[in-house]
């Protein structure tokens, strides 16, 4: 068994070294840097908030889809509401049906859950930065949505928990991994036809 916050701290940690070392110097990469870290930091650090204990690393993600929203959320902005609640509703579910009908999770929790929501973020949104912005705020409202649920019914009240993190972490990652393959493939496209281009030339 995996224990919680593993795929988180070491995705993480890899994302890190990543924008670190590899991104190209610039304000994104420096944002990028400080914003894992800070998640890293937070990440066991609680605030008493009402009747809940919330993360820092929540917070710091919370604010951040704030901004990123503002900026990203210019036109369609009754579509995109709905898809960011669908993608909010599916996690939800899925940690309710996990709680009253477990029989239906074939394989690891995390896993499973991460696959659907990246799924669904591929499905629903078209762009590079909307997939990451309303998938974020997705995984965001359907944590406190699905807190509010079980605080009520069991008076659990941690937002943001490893077990939050570690599916955030690899839906992102995912996410990444899909992007990657995305720009290797025009990359590889466009230099292929190119080069068809110069020999019929």
């Amino acid at each position: 068994m995996v224990v919680e916050g593993l795929y988180f701290y070491f995705l993480s940690w890899v994302g890190w070294i990543i924008v670190t070392f590899f991104f190209a110097r610039s304000q994104q990469r420096f944002i990028l840097s400080a914003l894992l870290l800070l998640m890293i930091i937070g990440s066991n650090t609680f605030i008493p908030i009402v009747d809940f204990q919330v993360s820092i690393s929540f917070i710091v993600l919370a604010i951040t889809a704030i901004i990123l929203l503002v900026n990203v959320l210019k036109k369609h902005f009754l579509l995109h509401y709905f898809s960011i609640c669908t993608v909010a509703l599916a996690y939800v579910c899925f940690k309710l049906f996990e709680i009253y009908d477990p029989v239906w999770i074939i394989f690891n929790r995390t896993w499973m859950l991460s696959i659907i929501l990246l799924y669904l973020g591929l499905l629903l949104f078209k762009s590079k930065s909307e997939r990451y912005v309303f998938l974020l705020t997705g995984l965001l409202m359907g944590e406190l949505l699905s807190i509010f649920v079980l605080h009520s019914v069991f008076r659990y009240s941690i937002i943001g928990s490893f077990e939050f993190l570690d599916v955030l972490s690899l839906t992102a990652s995912g996410l990444s991994v899909w992007v990657f393959f995305e720009t290797v493939t025009v990359y590889l496209d466009g230099f292929i036809q190119k080069r068809v281009k110069e020999k019929q030339g």
